[in-house]
């Protein structure tokens, strides 16, 4: 052991490795706090796990108890055995024994200040839940006609879950803003132009008739800050019509423009839209443009790139950094997304069998919900192959299998794409059955994919919610 002097001591790195569980509490023992983490074969089984969870139940004797997560994160520390020297000299010594070294460990984020408790006592709730169904199949009735409430048969309904959040937010509460004179003035000035706008946020993707052209022209001062801002963005939709957000953000940075949330909503709403789901999922497209009648619109189709389980605990150590990528970087694969999921424009990435198979001509002539312009075959393949540059540039180990079984996986369905050799009537049946086989071979993926589509979601109302009731309130828009 080495002796601890000054705050510091010396020893040598062992090999061995251990976890460590940032415990949300004060267990009354060790024993107790394995037991609510699952006991021994608990805590095996979430190690062994791709899901990197550890369920921590409070109340383990109570089957009703729901469980908290604890997600597993990389860190830098040491196991240390602490001991005092016994000494007639100088009193003793502290000695430390580096025992393990302690690559990750497990926090509780959550909020588990809270927990549902059924009001029956948590034996008389075991004893129910392992009940026989044999007997509820025959139940003991009295004379009476009816169940003995004594012998407890009573139905207890616990909600799903006690807060539709987890983890805590803050709220901001904007006070009014005071508006002067003048802004009043300009606001009725306004108004007719506001009511007049048509809905251009989560159009759905089903609807007849696009947002049309407003001639903003008549409504913005020429010659004005606005008039300039709002020109270099109709410039950009009409070199191209649909644009991601981070696209169009990183046009007007390299031209030295930045733009408030609520300026840049306004500027895009005047001349783009968007759509609440299908291929062209929240991208801008110009008002006036339909892509769902514009075959060439396919170039400009949305691709989502979702990290996988065993490599997410590198996108939260990243994250919680508060690091960033650039969107060029991004789009060019030189370096790996640090969200778990990211929309990309197949238009912006630069991969020449993407560039290639997206211009190639088309072997259907409707635009779907699903898959757009393409067939699921094609969609499929070209997700394998964006997994596979990603994957291949993965910076830290863990990686390699995933990257051979996409490899291998991305090699077989361009094989199977140059066998495809249909006639127009057999398209739909072909991506009806792609799509069956699909499922069947990825039914791990569902989750992820909603949880992802819920994040987005909430996100998207954050950014655009002020915008929505300025827009789809008439009522209030001369205020």
């Amino acid at each position: 052991m080495g002796v601890i002097e000054n705050g510091a001591t010396s020893g040598v790195l062992p090999s061995s490795e251990a976890f460590a569980v940032h415990y949300p509490g004060y267990p009354s023992s060790t024993a107790r706090a394995v037991k609510t983490l699952g006991g021994t074969e608990g805590i095996l089984k979430a190690r062994s796990s791709q899901s990197n969870k550890l369920e921590l139940r409070f109340r383990p004797e109570d089957p009703y108890s729901h469980p908290a997560f604890g997600e597993l994160r990389p860190c830098d520390n040491l196991l240390l055995k602490i001991a005092k020297k016994e000494s007639s000299t100088d009193g003793g010594q502290i000695c430390a024994d580096i025992v393990a070294r302690v690559p990750e460990a497990y926090h509780f984020d959550g909020m588990v200040d809270y927990q549902h408790v059924v009001a029956v006592h948590a034996d008389v709730a075991e004893r129910r839940k392992k009940r026989n169904w044999a007997e509820m199949e025959d139940p003991h009735f009295e004379k009476g006609g009816l169940m003995d409430v004594d012998q407890e048969d009573v139905m207890i309904l616990l909600p799903p879950l006690f807060s539709l959040k987890d983890m805590p937010e803050n709220l901001v509460l904007r006070p009014p803003p005071t508006l002067s004179s003048k802004t009043k003035q300009d606001e009725v000035v306004q108004q007719d132009w506001k009511m007049d706008m048509e809905p251009v946020l989560a159009i759905d993707f089903n609807i007849k008739e696009i947002p049309k052209r407003v001639n903003w022209e008549g409504y913005v001062p020429q010659g004005s800050d606005q008039w300039e801002w709002q020109m270099l963005l109709s410039n950009l939709f009409d070199e191209r019509p649909i644009w991601p957000k981070e696209s169009l953000t990183k046009r007007l940075l390299d031209k030295g423009l930045t733009f408030t949330v609520e300026m840049f909503r306004r500027l895009l709403s005047r001349i783009a839209y968007y759509f609440s789901s299908g291929p062209f999922l929240r991208f801008w497209i110009r008002k006036g443009y339909d892509p769902r009648k514009d075959p060439d619109s396919r170039i400009y189709q949305r691709i989502d790139f979702r990290v996988p389980q065993p490599l997410r605990s590198y996108c939260d150590a990243n994250a919680a950094k508060g690091l960033k990528h650039r969107w060029e970087e991004i789009c060019a694969f030189q370096v790996f997304p640090y969200k778990f999921q990211t929309s990309l424009q197949f238009f912006e990435l630069a991969d020449d069998y993407i560039q290639q198979e997206i211009r190639k001509p088309l072997m259907q002539t409707t635009c779907t919900f699903g898959t757009g312009w393409f067939s699921y075959h094609m969609l499929n393949c070209l997700r394998q192959r964006l997994m596979v540059r990603f994957l291949s540039i993965f910076p830290k180990p863990g990686a390699e299998n995933l990257l051979r079984a996409a490899s291998e996986r991305f090699e077989k369905l361009k094989k199977e794409g140059n066998k495809i050799a249909l006639k127009p009537g057999e398209v739909h049946q072909q991506t009806n059955a792609e799509s069956t086989r699909n499922e069947d071979e990825e039914p791990n993926n569902v989750e992820d994919e909603e949880e992802d589509e819920v994040d987005n979601a909430e996100e998207e109302l954050d950014q655009y919610e002020a915008l929505d009731l300025i827009l789809a309130s008439p009522c209030r828009r001369g205020r």
